[in-house]
């Protein structure tokens, strides 16, 4: 992209950004328009940036569904299973910290 394509639309987002904004704008010239478009399309597509984020996020959903699932199946007592299970000593002992604080 050269400079002058550069300028079009820097110049064709001004008009739009006020067209957004609710003020009057100059009617854009129609070969500025078009060689703008001509640009974009151009241009290679952009990866979408946010397919990591949902897979994270089915990944947390589906943690937490078996979670639920697993204090169903195994009723209640599921908070001290877990408790027992991370700060309890098999020889009788309680921890005090996982850390040694």
């Amino acid at each position: 992209m050269d400079g002058e394509n550069t300028r079009r639309m820097d110049r064709l987002e001004a008009v739009l950004r006020a067209a957004h904004a609710g003020r009057d704008i100059p009617v854009p010239d129609r070969a500025m328009v078009a060689s703008v478009l001509a640009e974009i399309k151009a241009a290679p597509p952009a990866e979408p940036a946010n397919g990591v984020l949902w897979r994270m996020a089915a990944g947390a959903g589906f943690l937490a569904a078996a979670m639920v699932l697993f204090a169903l199946v195994f009723g209640s007592g599921f908070e001290e299973e877990i408790g027992r299970a991370l700060f309890y000593d098999p020889n009788g002992q309680v921890l005090v910290s996982m850390l040694g604080v």
